[in-house]
């Protein structure tokens, strides 16, 4: 069996008759998503801002250690970057016309998750030693075990 006689059954023409039926549907009275400014160009545009952001922020943090402004921006800075990627793989995943409900429920715990972290980051720079000195207790805690030990 060579490829002649198998590619009819693999790929076998798809009219739009063969597909609907006798009633093709009219391309103007399908519904068409309205534009919106934050999708598309813009949207990419802000994630990467967002990522040019964190770059200098995470580098003053490892050359000049703990600081209460550049911890306070890292708070707000990475909870952002981290909702800007976990909304696309939402929208790349369970896009609104596939999964109605889902997708709605999923962007809405985004949403309360990327505040509770937000809410989060601002107890330990308020309250606490500060995101990039807790950081660093994390980093060093086996180094200060095995030292104990």
């Amino acid at each position: 069996m060579g490829l002649r006689t198998v590619r009819p059954l693999l790929f076998r023409a798809t009219t739009p008759a063969s597909l609907f039926g006798d009633e093709v549907p009219n391309p103007e009275h399908v519904p068409q998503p309205t534009p919106n400014r934050i999708k598309g160009s813009y949207h990419w545009m802000n994630e990467r801002a967002v990522t040019l952001l964190s770059v200098p922020l995470l580098a003053t943090a490892f050359v000049y250690g703990p600081h209460a402004i550049n911890d306070m921006l890292l708070g707000i800075v990475l909870p952002v970057h981290a909702h800007m990627g976990f909304g696309s793989v939402l929208l790349d995943y369970f896009e609104h016309r596939r999964w109605p409900v889902i997708s709605r429920v999923l962007k809405y715990a985004l949403f309360g998750i990327t505040g509770l972290a937000m809410f989060g980051a601002w107890r330990i720079n308020t309250t606490d030693v500060g995101l990039t000195a807790y950081f660093s207790r994390l980093w060093n805690a086996n180094k200060s075990q095995k030292t104990k030990e």
